[in-house]
Order: structure tokens, then C-alpha cells, then sequence
């Protein structure tokens, strides 16, 4: 396959999520793993210049820097991902545990799929008994996570993730009736739906269940999108505890995050988010 044109950018779920925080205002620390090579001291960099605290992030010997490869379709900006893990793929559970200090510090722990999955149950289980409330976004999809071990505050995926993890498609807010009961058997207190241009849809036992709309825009590049409205909800939830606010503002932050190119250069500002949300409430 030939492309138009090749870019390189800065990227990574983790990383991505935790700029999205930081851009909110939120005080982020990160847990991850880059090589000892010149991408990896680059990026340790770039995040401790974006206000990320950066010492969590493990440095490995000979192993390369995590890359993806990001194929965007030019007709409606659209995305297929292929991620080679690289040194994020060796990051160990005790080099997580090592960040009690931190996580328990924190008033939400946010991770996704993209570090060993010991990796990312042992994060969850420690916030846990820390008291911080957990945020997963189960995402590369994958199906060795053991859900219903332990409780989630929240979890953020799109439709096919929440196919994946339901058995079925979710198609509006009427689906309650079985959505709600599944969750409870899974631990899982919130389940949260990105649905792209089409409305957000959140389930919860312990919250209030609620459809918010989307922010209308004509998106260039959808890549970085969801990890967009993933840290901004996490962001907006630690300073305020107001999730209809969260769910507000994720999804503005989100849709502008299409208008841009790049994951993390396309990340709007709280005070661009705020303007628009005071005139959308």
C-alpha cells in the first residue's frame, strides 16, 4: 500500500492520555517504560516540559523506544493502528507497585492496554486499597483482562470495545435493562461509550446514567481522539467529581482533538474546552 505522505508524531495511549490530563490542568504523573535510546530520552523530555511528572517512567537497556504505525483514510479521517510495544512490553508489576507513593497521591489512576496486562491489573488493584478511584480504557482490545476481579470506577471504550466486552451491541439508553446488570456481575461501577460524531452513552450503578451529544465538527484526523476524551474525563473528574461535567467536557475535547493532525499537537487547552462548554451547558 503507498501512502500520500508519511509524518512522524509523538504518541502512545499512555502518553497521550496523560498530556490530555495535564493540558486540563491536572498534575500527572506517568507509569511506563521507554528504551535507552535517543526517542526514548526525547520523549521523557518532551512529557516533564508538557508538566508530567516523569519518574515513573522506566528507562530499559537494549530495548527500542514503543512505536506505532498509524494508517489514517483520507476520505473521513478514520484510523488503523499496528503498535510494535518495544520496551512499554517489559514493564514489570513491581516497577508499578515502586509508584504507591504517587498513586496514592492520586484522586483517579487512568491506564489502558498497551503495558503487560500484570502490569495494568496490579496498577488497578493497588489504587484500589490506596483509596483512588480507577479509569480503564480497555483499549488495544484484549481479552486476557480478568474482569470482575476487582472493582472499576469507570471504564471508557468505544462501540466495538463495548461489544466486545458485553457480548453485544449497545445501541441506545434503552438498552439499561441488560447493560446494567452485566456491569454489576463485572465489577465494573460505569461503563462509558464513545460512539464517534454520534452521542456519548454512559451506564451506571452508582451515578447518573446519561446520553450527552457530541460537538458538531467536519474532523480531519479522528487519531488520538478517544485518548483525548479519556484524559480529559479523568482530569475533569479529579478536580471537580462532577460527571456530567466530565462527560461534557471529554466529549468537546475530543472532537476538537479531530481537528488537527496528530495525536498529541491536536490536544486543545482548558481554557478552549471551558469556553466552549460555558456556552454549550
Amino acid at each position: 500500500l503507498f501512502a500520500r505522505s508519511l509524518d512522524f508524531n509523538l504518541g502512545g495511549k499512555g502518553a497521550n492520555q496523560a498530556v490530555s490530563a495535564a493540558r486540563q490542568g491536572a498534575m500527572v504523573a506517568m507509569i511506563g517504560c521507554v528504551g535507552d535510546d535517543s526517542a526514548g530520552q526525547a520523549y521523557i523530555e518532551y512529557l516533564a516540559r508538557r508538566g508530567i511528572q516523569t519518574g515513573g517512567i522506566v528507562v530499559r537497556e537494549e530495548e527500542p523506544t514503543g512505536t506505532a504505525m498509524i494508517l489514517v483514510r483520507k476520505r473521513d479521517g478514520e484510523n488503523t493502528i499496528v503498535v510494535g510495544a518495544g520496551a512499554n512490553g517489559t514493564l514489570t508489576p513491581e516497577e508499578v507497585a515502586a509508584q504507591q507513593p504517587w498513586i496514592a497521591m492520586g484522586r483517579i489512576m487512568l491506564t489502558q492496554f498497551e503495558v503487560p496486562m500484570e502490569c495494568v491489573v496490579a496498577g488497578l488493584k493497588l489504587a484500589r486499597t490506596m483509596g483512588t478511584a480507577t479509569c480503564l480504557n480497555p483499549s488495544p482490545w484484549r481479552t486476557d483482562f480478568p474482569w470482575g476481579e476487582m472493582e472499576l470506577d469507570f471504564v471508557i471504550v468505544n462501540e466495538e470495545e463495548a461489544a466486545s466486552l458485553l457480548g453485544r451491541h449497545v445501541w441506545s439508553m434503552t438498552d439499561d435493562k441488560w447493560v446494567l446488570p452485566k456491569l454489576a456481575e463485572m465489577r465494573v461501577e460505569t461503563l462509558i461509550i464513545t460512539r464517534g460524531a454520534a452521542s456519548t452513552l454512559a451506564f451506571s450503578n452508582s451515578l447518573r446514567s446519561i446520553e450527552y451529544p457530541t460537538l458538531e465538527v467536519s474532523p480531519v484526523d479522528t487519531v488520538g481522539a478517544g485518548d483525548c476524551f479519556a484524559g480529559t474525563f479523568a482530569a475533569r473528574w479529579a478536580e471537580e467529581r462532577n460527571f456530567v461535567k466530565s462527560i461534557q467536557a471529554a466529549n468537546i475535547a475530543g472532537a476538537l482533538a479531530t481537528l488537527e493532525r496528530g495525536a498529541q499537537d491536536s490536544i486543545p487547552p482548558k481554557e478552549r474546552v471551558d469556553e466552549i462548554l460555558a456556552k454549550w451547558v
